[in-house]
């Protein structure tokens, strides 16, 4: 039983055998099969990929308004709005107007938020570490800069 099994993303093995994939193909589906695998981790927080990322964002940089918050995260401010309205009522986050312009609100990440962030990251790391391969040590600085050379390349957020 390979690594793909356990991990709970044999679909990337569905169809055409992935060793004859392009590159890019490829790297596509191995992308889309662990992106699978960690929605379903974070879905058994209560969160979703958007929701960490919020709580990611503020934990990093408190006070932002709604409208920055979008933007970090590529995304409408009426799109996040339903996420950040979920996660004030669970208590992660705090809504307050902007003692300057009371036109903005801006978000604060509370203690359960982070707490939230805590559990969620931790279980995630735990379960991608027991189900992903390690690359063989004389190549596992090679792996990773390809990566990240990859990630350069096609990320086009504007804080990535």
């Amino acid at each position: 039983m390979g690594s793909a099994y356990l991990c709970g993303v044999n679909e990337v093995s569905v169809g055409t055998d992935p060793a004859s994939l392009a590159w890019e193909r490829l790297l596509a589906k191995v992308g889309a099969a662990v992106a699978r695998k960690h929605h379903r981790i974070l879905a058994e927080h209560g969160l979703t990929p958007t929701s960490m990322g919020l709580l990611e964002a503020l934990d990093r940089r408190e006070g932002l308004s709604h409208r920055e918050l979008a933007a970090r995260l590529g995304l409408t401010p009426g799109t996040l709005t339903p996420v950040v309205d979920a996660l004030e009522e669970a208590g992660s986050i705090r809504r307050t107007r902007d003692r300057r312009d009371r036109r903005i609100v801006r978000l604060s990440i509370t203690s359960t938020g982070r707490d939230r962030i805590r559990d969620a990251s931790a279980s995630a790391n735990a379960a991608m570490r027991r189900c992903l391969p390690e690359p063989a040590p004389e190549h596992a600085d090679l792996v990773r800069g390809y990566l990240l050379y990859v990630l350069a390349a096609v990320d086009d957020r504007p804080d990535a």
